[in-house]
């Protein structure tokens, strides 16, 4: 009897310890993740890396015409692999809108 004890108390310790917790952290204002990108996936990594670049070249001069604005708004929306017209995609479009009007 006590050697079933025994065995019974060791695999609760093993099975106790091969138990682990993730956590998935979102930024409220993470764009990437509210086009529908799944944190970690490659292509949220690739929206990630193209709205820093661009947010590191900083907002465009007050000549940058409105048109110019948002053919480059649905490209960079297009580059992240959303679908013209869903939702995400139209969400993409006003902030990258949003973020190249000049000041």
């Amino acid at each position: 009897m006590p050697k079933r004890i025994v065995l019974a108390v060791m695999a609760a310790l093993a099975l106790g310890a091969c138990a682990t917790e993730t956590r998935t952290v979102v930024v409220a204002e993470d764009p990437c993740s509210t086009y529908g990108f799944r944190v970690g996936s490659s292509e949220y990594r690739l929206c990630r890396d193209r709205e820093a670049e661009a947010r590191r070249r900083g907002r465009m001069s007050p000549s940058y015409a409105e048109a110019r604005i948002v053919a480059d708004s649905q490209a960079a929306c297009q580059s992240y692999g959303l679908h013209p017209y869903s939702s995400a995609y139209e969400s993409c479009v006003r902030q990258e809108h949003e973020a190249r009007r000049p000041i």
